[in-house]
């Protein structure tokens, strides 16, 4: 019996696959995360799959802990050639930010993921959360940006939902009496994690049946952390009124709209591309709208005084002579001031009675007051002109003011000390000072001439001597040098759109160094700092007002003065990606000096293009 052996052609296919095998690196899906961490620690919560393409990702239930972030996909892949020999290795990894709820021992269960036309399941974890720092913290491991719930963004394409970023209008009070103010906020709450960048309003609130005042807010308002529902949000107010009602009953104040720019990461982009696409960051416009509210107003009560003022709050009435020794037929002044707190602006003059044999005149008016979160506070004052017109000892009745108190819930009635007003006898006649009373009013005023004065004649200024002639020259030439002097220096002095963009680089680089100083002191006042910089630079370079001013206009105004177009992209980056850290700040160092550099040499640059 002869024995056939398979032929070598048999073997050769074998062969290559058992190699092929052998040299194939192992897939595998694994979690990670660290074993003990404090109780105010955020935990990084990794799962990976090596080697393979994965789809279908299933995480595990997260009861025990907040997600602030996640989960994000990033992927990673090296192929290496050694002494002939090509090896390469993959994986995905796909990351959650976890903040824990309380103390404990918890346990973090399977999650799984489809690869190979498997289904792959990773190891369950059990992580301990104590109140000192956890290990990875006693490591002094360095800090990573993307573990920072407020520099994490979601990924391109998540949705944002209505507990993710939303508005709300709140009011002060809810149930006032007429005229008593009310304080209407709008604040934004945004979710960790949602890269809002900018807040615009549609269109202002239709506050009918309300007199309003717009508060003014610090232009870098910082936005603060709260907990709401269990989730983290940043919290920032867009827009303050103080309002007061002018009606009785149920006043409603509508819903208004905010639009919003939203930024997204790009996890997929080559960082090739990221870093020449603003970072890989995208924009996304939402659009978020408020509740109406709902006022009830009451009315004041009845009867209301024949002498009410329409003053409504707490207030306060004092008198006193400006003029404390008037003479006859002089202007002498007595000033009532009403203080306090309340809708000081619409109340009427206090009633002032002089005695008879003074001329009196209209009350003028003038606001001292400031709006605040209590309301409108400060002073009024009246000013009551009078012309005594006979010698003598006079009193000044009391002056009263009857306003509606909001504390005791009735009218009140103020009354000043009466004054005693010793008049003696001027040099004036009653003509000269109805005279200065009228010019005080007038708007042209009577022209006063005066003879002219011939010159002497024979004397060394006769006109038509030589002397006259040649001090007449020289008045005329100095007038001409003077002229042209003094126009230069007007011009200069008027020019104060020129100083300020001669001074813009000075005052910028004064204010790029107060950011240097909050680099490593605070995150937010940082950027807050640095935004103020650029924002002034190209206020004062512009001639703009600060406040109004937008990216959009920058770039249209640098356009117009000819900067190259990717300048004006990199200085759009660099205003988004100041924007975005003021609403979540990095608190690494070298992200700072980064931004600073890049501003300052902005700055420099922008200066040698728009001398």
């Amino acid at each position: 019996m002869t024995l056939r052996f398979p032929s070598l052609s048999f073997f050769l296919p074998l062969l290559f696959l058992l190699v092929s095998l052998s040299g194939r690196a192992q897939v595998r899906f694994v979690a990670q995360a660290p074993q003990i961490v404090g109780g105010n620690e955020q935990v990084r919560l990794q799962f990976v799959l090596n080697n393979a393409d994965g789809s279908d990702f299933t995480p595990p239930a997260i009861t025990d802990f907040e997600v602030l972030a996640g989960p994000s996909t990033s992927t990673f892949s090296s192929t290496q050639i050694i002494n002939g020999r090509t090896t390469s290795s993959s994986s995905v990894t796909y990351t959650f930010i976890l903040a824990p709820k309380r103390k404990g021992t918890f346990r973090i269960g399977a999650a799984s993921v489809k690869a190979n036309g498997r289904v792959l399941r990773s190891q369950p974890l059990t992580i301990k959360v104590g109140s000192a720092p956890g290990a990875t913290a006693q490591q002094g491991q360095p800090h990573n940006a993307a573990a920072d719930p407020a520099a994490q963004m979601q990924r391109a394409g998540s949705r944002i939902g209505e507990r993710d970023l939303f508005f709300t209008a709140t009011i002060s009070k809810r149930k006032v009496y007429e005229q008593e103010p009310i304080m209407l906020t709008y604040d934004f709450h945004a979710r960790v994690g949602v890269g809002l960048a900018n807040v615009m309003l549609r269109q202002k609130p239709d506050l009918k049946g309300f007199w309003t005042q717009e508060i003014a807010l610090p232009r870098n308002l910082s936005p603060r952390l709260a907990t709401l529902g269990g989730k983290t949000y940043r919290v920032g107010t867009n827009l303050q009124y103080l309002v007061f009602p002018q009606q009785t009953g149920r006043l409603t104040i509508p819903a208004v709209t905010f639009d919003c720019d939203i930024r997204q990461q790009n996890y997929a982009i080559d960082e090739v591309d990221a870093f020449f696409n603003g970072m890989g960051s995208l924009n996304v416009k939402v659009q978020r709208a408020t509740t109406p509210l709902t006022v009830e107003v009451l009315p004041l009560p009845r009867p209301r005084p024949s002498d009410f003022s329409g003053g409504v709050g707490r207030m306060a009435l004092k008198e006193h002579l400006v003029s404390p020794t008037p003479k006859t037929n002089d202007i002498a002044t007595v000033r009532l001031v009403v203080s306090g707190m309340g809708n000081l602006k619409l109340i009427k003059a206090p009633q002032l009675t002089l005695p008879k044999g003074f001329d009196t005149y209209p009350a003028k008016t003038t606001d001292h007051t400031r709006i605040t979160a209590e309301g409108i506070t400060g002073e009024m004052w009246f000013d009551y002109n009078f012309v005594p017109r006979n010698i003598g000892t006079y009193t000044l009745p009391a002056a009263t003011l009857t306003y509606f108190d909001t504390t005791t819930e009735r009218y009140v009635t103020l009354r000043t000390q009466p004054l005693t007003l010793h008049v003696a006898k001027g040099n004036r006649s009653a003509e000269a000072a109805d005279s200065e009373l009228a010019l005080r009013n007038a708007d042209i005023r009577d022209l006063h001439t005066q003879a002219d004065v011939p010159f002497a004649e024979g004397g060394w200024s006769w006109i038509g001597s030589w002397r006259y002639m040649l001090v007449l020259s020289l008045f005329v030439l100095l007038g001409l040098v003077l002229e042209r002097v003094l126009l230069r220096w007007v011009a200069r002095r008027n020019d104060t759109e020129g100083r300020r963009r001669h001074k813009a680089s000075t005052r910028a680089h004064r204010r790029l160094q107060a950011a240097e100083r909050e680099q490593r002191r605070d995150g937010a006042a940082f950027y807050d700092a640095l935004s103020t910089a650029l924002m002034g630079y190209f206020a004062d370079k512009f001639s703009l007002d600060v406040s109004a001013l937008t990216r959009q206009q920058i770039a249209e105004e640098l356009r117009r003065r000819g900067v190259d177009a990717a300048e004006v992209e990199a200085i759009h980056h660099l205003l988004e990606d100041i924007d975005y850290g003021r609403f979540a700040p990095h608190t690494e160092t070298a992200e700072h000096e980064h931004l600073f550099r890049r501003a300052n040499d902005l700055i420099h640059r922008l200066d040698l293009q728009l001398r």
